[in-house]
């Protein structure tokens, strides 16, 4: 998976992000991108499938080349989806992107799972992934009113290209980034700290996805569209970070609280999870205030900015890795991934925080007086989480069952954080009792 993650990311080429933020976009844009697209998806699946063999035997496992040259059908259908989907986002129809996203979810899982019990072991996962696909491409294709026309126009491709290709530099980035912590941590100490961390990392990541992916899919639309617009941009961005830190930072409070219940509900084997947990939660929390500048930055058309960033970022915190790898080399399991967890910690506070910080200030004119307002209230409630969980302690001592425990502190820091963002935060009280009220009448007649 992360060599066709790798296959479609070279696919893309940062065109998407092209389409996105190109102010002026006419049909011929379009239709330039969809060949391109299914020209190169063609071609890199061939070569895909000619050298999953050589990969198969690079990893000492065989049966790894029918893998890839199955999953190798995603790349052409990835390459048949990446117009329609950056026209729906560029006019942010994002319920029809939704629709897609679950429906197509739902069934490659009921493929997936089905397989799996019927004993086909990896090709349920294979399964899974092509029909999660397919669905999606039909649905993708259903719903958008787009179809390409049969014409190519080279002076429209290099009205893109340059953009792209300094957005696909960073994107290659982050790719090496987000691997670089489990390639290094298999080759210096074996899978059981690889298992421990990224099962550290998914849950972090998986909160992370679910408060505040959906808000930064939207800002890079909705900072283009503004981008001859400062005043409005700047309003712009301060409500997506309001918006981002009211759910982000109570949520990331929760987790940090019951990170130790949570995985010895998961089992024993994994108790050596809950430190890093605790880490990488606090350093989630940073990313709130990151996130919103490579979109602002590639709507301002500054991507070759934010690929210097991104591999700097990635330069310097693979040195810190190698380094941490090296001390620990020889320590136990858990002083390895805890050393792993606290240098990415490291690299977040020390250069990534500070530096997306103060451009996201500088480039919006949004006062450092001004941010700070937007995520008081989600500071507050995300305190009152961590202080109603932690004075469950003594009773939760009296609770034997992991998942009584769990359920227990999940609903009180909910609770206590939900009714904290209610009394604090006026501009997310008056939708919420405005839409109470809208329902009460309705259910009063009923």
């Amino acid at each position: 998976m992360v060599y066709i993650a790798f296959v479609q990311m070279l696919l893309n080429q940062g065109l998407t992000a092209a389409l996105i933020q190109k102010k002026n976009l006419d049909a011929e844009h379009l239709d330039t991108v969809f060949w391109t697209n299914v020209t190169i998806s063609i071609g890199l699946a061939t070569v895909s499938a000619l050298f999953s063999g050589y990969w198969a035997r690079a990893n000492h496992l065989p049966e790894l080349g029918d893998v890839i040259s199955a999953l190798c059908v995603c790349v052409p259908i990835e390459g048949l989806a990446i117009v329609q989907f950056a026209r729906l986002q560029r006019n942010m129809d994002f319920r029809t992107l939704s629709v897609r996203t679950n429906v197509s979810v739902t069934v490659g899982g009921v493929v997936g799972v089905a397989l799996a019990y019927s004993h086909y072991g990896v090709w349920a996962l294979v399964a899974q992934q092509i029909t999660r696909d397919l669905c999606a491409l039909v649905l993708l294709w259903t719903n958008s009113e787009w179809r390409p026309r049969a014409r190519f126009s080279w002076t429209h491709l290099r009205d893109l290209v340059g953009f792209s290709t300094s957005n696909f530099v960073s994107q290659l980035a982050i790719f090496f980034d987000s691997q670089s912590s489990a390639i290094l941590m298999g080759t210096m100490f074996g899978p059981t700290p690889v298992g421990l961390y990224r099962i550290a990392e998914k849950l972090v990541n998986s909160v992370t996805s679910v408060t505040t992916t959906s808000i930064q899919s939207v800002s890079l639309p909705e900072f283009s569209r503004l981008q001859d617009k400062p005043e409005e941009l700047r309003r712009s961005i301060l409500t997506c970070i309001r918006l981002a830190a009211t759910v982000t930072l109570p949520a990331m409070a929760g987790l940090f609280m019951v990170s130790s219940t949570f995985m010895t509900l998961m089992g024993p084997k994994w108790a050596l999870a809950s430190g890093l947990v605790k880490i990488l939660s606090v350093l989630g929390t940073l990313t709130l205030f990151t996130m919103f500048t490579g979109p602002l930055l590639q709507a301002l058309a500054r991507p070759h900015h934010l690929a210097a960033l991104e591999w700097t970022r990635t330069l310097i915190g693979t040195a810190l890795l190698v380094a941490a790898g090296v001390w620990v080399r020889n320590a136990t399991v858990q002083s390895q991934v805890t050393a792993i967890a606290l240098a990415r910690f490291l690299i977040g506070v020390v250069f990534v925080t500070p530096v997306f910080v103060y451009l996201l200030i500088r480039l919006s004119q949004i006062s450092f007086h001004d941010l700070a307002r937007s995520i008081v209230p989600s500071l507050l409630s995300g305190a009152c989480v961590c202080t109603s969980i932690l004075a469950l302690y003594p009773v939760l001592t009296l609770t034997p069952k992991p998942l009584a425990r769990l359920l227990v502190q999940i609903l009180t820091g909910g609770v206590f954080g939900i009714a904290t963002l209610l009394v604090l935060d006026k501009q997310l009280r008056d939708p919420v009792l405005a839409f109470v009220q809208r329902q009460v009448p309705v259910r009063a007649t009923h």
